[in-house]
């Protein structure tokens, strides 16, 4: 701190050292100037008439971005309420179809479990009446061949037998040489 002291008290003698005038011509000086000055200046009502001016221009400018704002945030207010109601209405739309899928896909479902169901009751059946009928006619061919040839059927082909009948006399069987 002392330093700044120092720096204080050398600036101040250099300041009087170097000052153009007295304190007194220096006062006057400016006293001059002001007075000079003052006269460019408008009158006090003049001045009143723009600080009027100004003033009324600056609330009609103030009004209108209150209303500006006002029309603003009806505006946001309305399009994001259209736009509440759209994303509700969407979320509807969808939920539908997906339940209406759902119940489809499940009648889908039913439905081919029966056909399935159905199906497979037929083939077993036409299966059960194909055994039937081969039996059946198996049997009276058996039948109808010991009848004409007049010996007694045989139930079971041994594997020295040939696979055709004897009517073909070229064919050697070629198990049996």
């Amino acid at each position: 701190m002392n330093s700044f002291v120092k720096g204080i008290l050398v600036g101040v003698g250099i300041g009087l050292v170097v000052a153009p005038m007295r304190g007194e011509e220096m006062r006057r000086l400016l006293t001059e100037r002001f007075k000079e000055l003052s006269g460019y200046l408008p009158e006090n009502e003049q001045m009143n008439q723009y600080v009027q001016r100004v003033s009324d221009r600056v609330s009609q400018a103030s009004n209108n971005l209150g209303d500006l704002a006002q029309q603003a945030a009806s505006k946001v207010k309305d399009t994001s309420s259209s736009l509440s109601d759209m994303a509700q209405q969407a979320a509807s739309k969808v939920k539908d179809t997906g339940s209406s899928l759902g119940g489809l896909a499940q009648q889908g479902a039913s439905t081919v479990k029966q056909t399935a169901k159905v199906t497979a009751q037929d083939t077993t059946d036409m299966a059960k009446q194909g055994v039937k009928a081969g039996a059946q006619s198996g049997a009276g061919l058996t039948g109808k061949a010991s009848a004409m040839t007049g010996t007694p059927p045989k139930t079971t082909a041994t594997s020295t037998e040939a696979p055709f009948p004897s009517s073909y006399p070229q064919y050697t069987n070629p198990e049996n040489p």
